[in-house]
């Protein structure tokens, strides 16, 4: 008998533990379900905030402060989707405007962006809200009323914005910097570290100062250039001198910027600018630099140097304004105009 109640002790106490293990291997996976045992964090210097130096809407610098890796990317130009595309930093877009004429890239880019969503025509305000953005990149105009706003809206709202350096208006309007080759590499090494994309943002700076460097090189065996670069607009003629990006070129690859006190001119100053280059800036396809041509080949302009020696030269607005990753292309074919022919 004392042996029974041994044995049925015995077996209680076990059964008793057993109960116990149970229990507390259930509050274990309780405890690891409600996220009290913390898997591997990853480590902060990861994650990391990325300081880039920008401006407002107004030209005022701004320094923007981004957490980690945006991945809710409202792109508001064609151009800087083509410079982030070409660092490989499209998984990060959620949203992009596309150019009408540019519309039927939109069913290939949609197989290399699944989730984004693409508009033909400029997002307002309240469509980019509904993206719920983390980061948005626009030229500067992309923050005018009408369009998504001023700059100081989206920052309130704690999300960050980035004008792209040389897309401000004509840099006569103070105090917007010059446009410069510099500021359009600095553009793609600030996107490189922003996504993480360093090794492909060198890749492309390495390129712009290799055209660069050819550029220059060309300039010791021919003689310098008096050089204008103009874009015929409705009413009048806008002039692209040394503070825009064609002009920062066209004197670092030693020739010289045909310089007026305003951004425009009149017919009457072109035709007696004594200009032995001319470069006309056009937008559009082909056909567009077609016209843009046409313009200067009339009888009024017949004197000047550049059209009666034929060294005229187009050049198209993207490869001007904010040119990015089309800027050694620009470099050389402003090269190519100005020793090759």
């Amino acid at each position: 008998m004392a042996c029974s109640k041994e044995l049925f002790h015995s077996r209680g106490f076990m059964i008793d533990k057993l109960i116990r293990a149970v229990l507390l291997l259930i509050g274990l996976l309780w405890f690891a379900g409600c996220g009290f045992i913390q898997s591997p964090s990853v480590p902060p210097q990861m994650v990391g905030t990325t300081s880039l130096n920008n401006f407002d809407f107004d030209g005022k610098p701004t320094q923007i402060q981004v957490q980690g890796v945006p991945e809710r990317v409202i792109v508001a130009r064609p151009e800087i989707l083509d410079a982030l595309l070409a660092l490989h930093a499209e998984n990060h877009i959620c949203a992009a405007y596309i150019t009408r004429d540019k519309a039927e890239q939109i069913p290939e880019l949609q197989k290399k962006m699944p989730k984004a969503v693409f508009y033909t025509s400029e997002m307002d305000r309240e469509t980019a809200l509904m993206m719920h953005p983390d980061f948005i990149l626009g030229w500067r105009m992309s923050f005018r009323k009408g369009a998504l706003g001023d700059t100081a809206f989206w920052r309130e709202r704690n999300i960050p914005v980035y004008i792209e350096e040389n897309s401000g208006p004509v840099p006569a309007v103070d105090p917007f910097p010059p446009s410069t080759v510099e500021t359009e590499m600095r553009f793609i090494q600030n996107m490189g570290q922003l996504f993480q994309k360093e090794e492909e943002a060198n890749g492309i700076v390495r390129n712009i100062q290799s055209a660069l460097d050819e550029g220059i090189a060309k300039a010791r065996e021919a003689p310098a250039r008096r050089v204008i670069t103009i874009e015929f607009m409705r009413d009048k003629i806008e002039v692209f001198g040394d503070k825009l990006l064609s002009g920062d070129i066209i004197r670092k690859i030693g020739s010289t910027n045909i310089q007026f006190d305003t951004p425009f001119i009149s017919r009457e100053e072109l035709r007696m600018c004594g200009a032995d280059t001319l470069f006309i800036v056009y937008h559009g396809n082909e056909q567009e630099g077609a016209n843009a041509l046409a313009q200067i080949q009339v009888p009024e302009f017949s004197d000047i140097p550049a059209v009666k020696n034929g060294r005229v030269f187009l050049l198209p607005y993207r490869n001007v304004c904010a040119s990015h990753v089309y800027t050694a292309q620009t470099i050389r074919e402003i090269s190519n105009g100005l020793y090759f022919y």
